[in-house]
C-alpha cells in the first residue's frame, strides 16, 4: 500500500518552504499503542517500531510484522548481521530474520537486565542498563564497558567509530563518562576511562540523550532543557539553551534533511544550528508528542504518538487532501485494517505459529490418593486359679498414599506437518476473504459520500438537507469502521 500524505502542511518550516515539505503516514504501532523506539536499516529498507506492546519490523509504507509481544520496548537497532536488538525492562531481546526473539541479559541480577539503550557502532554492541554499562560483539557474551566506571544506572549510551576502533559515551550515575573500545580478536579491549566535568548538572533519573558528530559538534549532550556541548575534542564545553515551547522536555537530537531535529514531549522541533531559533515541525509531527525519531542523511522517521512519520520534500498542500476535504482513501484503508486487526502480515503469523506447534509438547499431569484401613480383633479366654478371664485384643491401622506424574510427550510427525497447519491456512482465507469485504465496504461508503458531497454543492436548497444528512449518515459509516479517527482526521485533529 502506498504510502498517504498527512492532512496538514501548513507551518512549514523556514528553509524548506520552496521545497514544499510535508508530512507522510508511514507505519503505525499497534492500535493506541505510544512510539517510543525507531531504528532504520538502510542495507534492506526495513523500519523497526517499538511501544509499550512490543516490536514490529516492516517496509515504510506497506505492512509490519509483529517480532516482539513483550514491552516496553525502549530502544531500537539493527545489529551487524542486521538482527534486530531491543532494549526492555526483561534484558535485550536480540530478534532474527525469521521473527524469533532470543533474550540476551547482559549480566545476571534484575539491574543488569533492565535496560534502557541499546546501540551498535564497529561491530561492538553497547548496553545501558539499571547496573551500568555492558558492551559486547554478539549479543551473548558481555563485559562491562570500562573498569573504571562506577556500577551505577545508565539511562544513555552512544558509540562511534574512530580509527583505533569505537568511542563509547555514557552518562552513569548522573556524570558523563566516555572511554575507546577495540574489538580484539578474542574480546573488546578497554582504553582509559575518562571523566567529564560538565558546566551543568546531570539529573541521574533524568531523560538525556548523547549526540555524537553533528556537522561541526564533537558532543552534545541533550539535558531535558538545556544543551552541553564541546564543539572539538580541545575546546572546553558550553551550554546552549534551545528555548523549548513552555513545559517541553527534549528526548532525541539527530540530523537530516541538512537540519537538526528535536524531539520533545510537546512535538517535534527543527533548526539550522544548535543554538536557533527553534521551531516548530509542520502538523502534526509539530503538534504531538514525540516518542522518538531516527534520522541519518535524508532519511527522517518521526515517532508521533501510535503513527510513524516522514518528511516529503517536493510535495505541497495541493493534493494533500480530497476536493472535500477528507484523507485519501489509501490512509482510510490503513486505519480500518489496523483498526480491525486486519494487517496484511497476520496470515503469515499464523502460518508460522502453526508450524512452530509440533514444537510444544503435550502436557499431562497425575495427582492420585490412597488410603487404607486396618482393623484387627483377637479375642480368648484363660481359667486360671478357678477363675475364667475373657482377654479383647483389638488393633487399629491407618495408611495414605499419594502419587504425582508430569508426563511430556510430543509426536515428532507433528514437527514435519502439523495438523493445525490446514486449519492455519483455512482461516489465513477467511482473513483474506473478510479483509477484502471490509474494503470493499469502506471503499463504497468513501466515494459514495464523495458523490453525495458533489451533488451537494450545486444541488438545490430543497435538496440539500437531504443531501447532508446523507453525507453524515456515511461519514459516520466511515467513522464506525475506523474507530473515530475519520472525523478527527477531517477535522485536522490529527
Amino acid at each position: 500500500m502506498a504510502p498517504v500524505v498527512a492532512l496538514c502542511a501548513a507551518a512549514l518550516l523556514p528553509g524548506l518552504e520552496a521545497k514544499g515539505l510535508a508530512w507522510q503516514f508511514v507505519a503505525t504501532g499497534n492500535h493506541g499503542d505510544a512510539i517510543g523506539a525507531l531504528s532504520f536499516d538502510g542495507a534492506q529498507g526495513r523500519l523497526a517500531v517499538g511501544g509499550t506492546r512490543g516490536a514490529r519490523v516492516g517496509v515504510p509504507g506497506k505492512s509490519f510484522e509483529q517480532v516482539l509481544r513483550r514491552g516496553p520496548v525502549r530502544d531500537l537497532v539493527f545489529g551487524p548481521s542486521g538482527r534486530l536488538l531491543a532494549a526492555t525492562p526483561h534484558g535485550v531481546f536480540e530478534i532474527d530474520g525469521e521473527g524469533r526473539a532470543f533474550p540476551r541479559a547482559p549480566a545476571p541480577g534484575a539491574a543488569a537486565r533492565d535496560v534502557y539503550r541499546v546501540r551498535v557502532a564497529g561491530g561492538i554492541i553497547a548496553a545501558a542498563t539499571g547496573a551500568g554499562v555492558f558492551v559486547s560483539r554478539d549479543a551473548v557474551h558481555w563485559r562491562r564497558a570500562s573498569a573504571g566506571w562506577p556500577a551505577e544506572p545508565s539511562y544513555t549510551v552512544a558509540l562511534r567509530p574512530n580509527e583505533n576502533g569505537v568511542d563509547c559515551w555514557a552518562v552513569v550515575g548522573g556524570r558523563l563518562w566516555s572511554v575507546e573500545l577495540r574489538a580484539g580478536h578474542e574480546e573488546i579491549e578497554a582504553g582509559r576511562p575518562r571523566r567529564h566535568v560538565l558546566p551543568a548538572a546531570i539529573d541521574p533519573s533524568g531523560s538525556v540523550d548523547v549526540a555524537l558528530g553533528l556537522p561541526g559538534l564533537d558532543v552534545v549532550a541533550v539535558l531535558p532543557s538545556l544543551f552541553v556541548v564541546r564543539d572539538a575534542p580541545s575546546e572546553p564545553w558550553r551550554r546552549v539553551r534551545p528555548g523549548l515551547p513552555p513545559g517541553a522536555r527534549a528526548r532525541r537530537l539527530v540530523f537530516a534533511h541538512q537540519k537538526l531535529w528535536l524531539a520533545t514531549d510537546g512535538g517535534l522541533l527543527s533548526a539550522d544550528a544548535l543554538e536557533g531559533p527553534w521551531r516548530r515541525a509542520a502538523p502534526p509531527a509539530g503538534s504531538a508528542a514525540t516518542g522518538a525519531v531516527v534520522g541519518e542523511g535524508t532519511r527522517l522517521y518521526v515517532g508521533s504518538r501510535d503513527r510513524v512519520l516522514a518528511p516529503v520534500v517536493g510535495a505541497g498542500f495541493r493534493g494533500l487532501r480530497t476536493p472535500e476535504g477528507d484523507p485519501p482513501i489509501e490512509h482510510v484503508h490503513r486505519v480500518v485494517l489496523s483498526t480491525l486487526q486486519l494487517e496484511f502480515g497476520r496470515p503469515a503469523a499464523l502460518r508460522r505459529g502453526a508450524r512452530r506447534r509440533g514444537w510444544l509438547p503435550l502436557v499431562s499431569f497425575r495427582l492420585a490418593r490412597g488410603e487404607d484401613r486396618l482393623r484387627l480383633v483377637d479375642r480368648d479366654e484363660s481359667f486360671v486359679s478357678g477363675g475364667l478371664r475373657r482377654l479383647l485384643d483389638t488393633e487399629h491401622r491407618n495408611s495414605r498414599d499419594f502419587e504425582t506424574s508430569l508426563t511430556l510427550a510430543w509426536d515428532l510427525g507433528d514437527i514435519a506437518y502439523h495438523p493445525e497447519e490446514i486449519d492455519a491456512s483455512r482461516e489465513a482465507r477467511e482473513l483474506v476473504k473478510l479483509r477484502d469485504d471490509v474494503l470493499d465496504e469502506v471503499t463504497q461508503l468513501y466515494f459514495e459520500r464523495r458523490r453525495v458531497l458533489a451533488e451537494l454543492a450545486t444541488a438545490a436548497p430543497g435538496e440539500r438537507l437531504r443531501l447532508g444528512i446523507r453525507a453524515a449518515e456515511l461519514a459516520a459509516g466511515i467513522d464506525a469502521w475506523t474507530g473515530g479517527w475519520f472525523s478527527r482526521a477531517r477535522a485536522g485533529r490529527l
